[in-house]
């Protein structure tokens, strides 16, 4: 049986037993071969069939029985009346108000009046451990990692639309990353040389090297630069002011206060950059019955040193400076990113969501793949969609987060 279905198991035996009716789903377990008729453990479990321990062990046990058991299980849980446990172990578990079932709209949670509720599923064994080819970064410490949030609401310029609703994201954001077990650190309307200086106040923290990871995460107005970098636009930033009378901040700044030179207390740890803002005026459309793909392979060969001579015999062992750093962006170059008015920014709440959800099991790219497949569900009254973008500088591992789970737990 896959790993990921043995812990969803795990995960949910717990909340399902008691709800199972084993004298209706064991005939279908034998009908559809989960379990032989000759199985040595049938006659013990047919002597006390109704009872919760009997059915946590032929739950639980169904986990050793083979690589079709799991979807044998959901077949027989449909034709034995328990189709509500095969939607929880399915993950499809969205119970209303009145207990019943639906299926879930994944534009609900942008389109309520109501922001996200941050409810974060706890893993139960560590992802970290296994691999076959890709190597997985370690991420056990406690905190698991450091977190530093900057949103920007309330500008100085009138002229400056505030960003009234990215407070939710802020509370969001703080939730999710405690739930999982990071410790957060925030700001808010901060100007530009403000979030310089906190960035890199951040980035020389002592405690960086106890921890296994960090996250960055940036809510802002930007924009592009004439040299087409991304800007984020700090508090004092003036729109209608021709003249650039504030300070500058470009993404690739902050990326530079963690390299491995700059910061080496996160020498070969994750380190995750999100920057929700706009990073140009362009507004995509959407494209009917057209599917469009952008492959970007961009390869740098190091230079050596100039002046810098090394004996054969005795080899120096570096590590690379821009390495394991994952840059993610709301929205493409030159593009806007989209904002609820009520319920905050599209890309930060479809994050929310999906980690919440889905980072028990999950490695960190797939977790942003997700997020992106669930963004392009998304338009504007015109029609106008938005596509994220996602850089790795020799982020060559998985990162599993294991949310809330220790060594001590």
């Amino acid at each position: 049986m896959d790993r990921r279905d043995r812990e969803q198991i795990d995960a949910c035996c717990e909340n399902v037993v008691p709800k199972i009716d084993m004298t209706k789903l064991l005939p279908k377990l034998l009908e559809n071969k989960v379990y032989n008729r000759d199985d040595v453990n049938i006659p013990r479990w047919m002597k006390n069939l109704e009872t919760q321990d009997t059915v946590k062990d032929v739950l639980t046990t169904i986990k050793t029985r083979g690589p079709n058991a799991f979807k044998n299980l959901i077949l027989s849980l449909k034709q034995s009346d328990h189709e509500n446990i095969a939607n929880i172990l399915e993950g499809r578990d969205n119970t209303s108000s009145t207990g019943s079932f639906r299926q879930e709209d994944p534009l609900d949670h942008i389109w309520s009046d109501k922001p996200l509720t941050i409810k974060v599923r706890k893993a139960i064994t560590f992802s970290d451990c296994n691999y076959d080819v890709i190597e997985r970064y370690p991420m056990r410490s406690n905190p698991r990692g450091l977190v530093l949030i900057i949103t920007n609401i309330y500008y100085d310029a009138p002229c400056d639309k505030h960003r009234f609703s990215a407070k939710h994201d802020k509370d969001n954001l703080t939730k999710l990353f405690e739930e999982m077990g990071f410790t957060v650190v925030t700001y808010g309307n901060l100007k530009g040389q403000e979030m310089r200086d906190k960035i890199k106040e951040f980035s020389k923290r002592d405690d960086l090297r106890k921890v296994d990871s960090c996250f960055v995460i940036v809510t802002s107005h930007g924009t592009e630069d004439e040299e087409s970098n991304t800007e984020i636009q700090g508090t004092d930033y003036h729109s209608a002011s021709k003249q650039a009378n504030y300070e500058k901040v470009l993404c690739t700044e902050v990326c530079d206060y963690f390299t491995t030179e700059a910061c080496p207390q996160l020498a070969e740890k994750p380190k995750i950059f999100i920057f929700q803002l706009c990073r140009g005026k362009k507004r995509q459309k959407g494209v009917a019955h057209c599917r469009i793909t952008t492959d970007t392979c961009v390869s740098v060969n190091p230079a050596d040193e100039p002046g810098l001579e090394i004996p054969v015999k005795q080899p120096i062992q570096t590590i690379r400076n821009y390495s394991d750093m994952l840059v993610v962006q709301s929205t493409l170059t030159g593009h806007v990113s989209y904002r609820d008015s009520i319920t905050g920014s599209w890309f930060i709440q479809i994050l929310c969501k999906i980690f919440m959800k889905h980072a028990y099991a999950n490695h960190v790219q797939d977790l942003f793949n997700m997020i992106d497949a669930e963004l392009k569900q998304l338009r504007t009254m015109n029609n106008e969609c938005q596509t994220s973008s996602i850089q790795s500088l020799g982020f060559n591992k998985h990162c599993y987060l294991n949310p809330g789970l220790f060594m001590e737990s």
